[in-house]
């Protein structure tokens, strides 16, 4: 790790970045992983240009996905008459495991509710059609845009708010979303910082001083001659 910021502020990210480029730091940086705030796409463009690839996470787009497909499944099954809706109480946990986790009972609840509700199974095809966008290890940006592009329009014939929002959210994004396959770079190791961070806080009951938190994490994943930031 290499700094703490007070904020995740656009002014805040530029003056961090600009200071470290300026300082040879972040002098030779080729690419950029982030999630989907714009203000971090902001910052690193108008530090570094063109010059560096700009990568939505992998991690941050199934996770976007995941919440607004649970979104659609609900929408779905409050549409459905109530008995159906009562045999479908619980059965959320179908929809949001990967096959491959999934234990041979579960995947036959899972064949009978694609076949009793044909809907809900063309909302777990588009899951796991999604999934391997991403899963198949030779793929080109232009590829990948190519598929996702023709998932979108799979996924909005199903006439669905939640997962129209996604789509629109993949669309704005589509440039930096497929630059995964160029890399396949991650932000793994952060969401792994962060989890640390929030065991450093925990165990603290909490930091009133962002200073003193700043330090603390600093000193237990970055590097021990830790430097003032601007």
């Amino acid at each position: 790790m290499l700094e703490i910021l007070k904020n995740r502020e656009k002014e805040t990210l530029l003056a961090y970045l600009q200071f470290q480029r300026a300082s040879g730091l972040l002098a030779h940086v080729e690419e950029v992983t982030i999630d989907m705030w714009g203000a971090y796409a902001d910052a690193v463009r108008m530090v570094f240009g063109s010059q560096v690839r700009i990568t939505i996470d992998r991690f941050h787009v199934m996770k976007g996905f995941q919440e607004q497909l649970d979104a659609a499944r609900r929408q779905l099954q409050k549409s459905l008459p109530e008995e159906a809706g009562k045999a479908l109480k619980g059965m959320r946990y179908l929809f949001l495991k990967n096959r491959e986790t999934l234990t041979e009972q579960e995947r036959e609840e899972l064949a009978e509710i694609k076949k009793l509700f044909p809907e809900l199974g063309r909302l777990h095809d588009l899951r796991e059609a999604f999934r391997r966008v991403f899963e198949i290890r030779k793929r080109s940006t232009r590829a990948g845009e190519h598929r996702l592009r023709a998932w979108i329009a799979e996924a909005r014939n199903l006439g669905i708010k939640s997962l129209n929002t996604f789509c629109h959210t993949l669309e704005t994004w589509m440039s930096s979303i497929v630059n995964y396959f160029v890399n396949r770079a991650s932000n793994g190791q952060t969401e792994g910082f962060n989890h640390k961070l929030r065991v450093v806080l925990w165990r603290s009951f909490g930091m009133p001083s962002f200073e003193h938190f700043r330090l603390r994490i600093l000193d237990a994943c970055g590097k021990h001659s830790i430097q003032r930031s601007p």
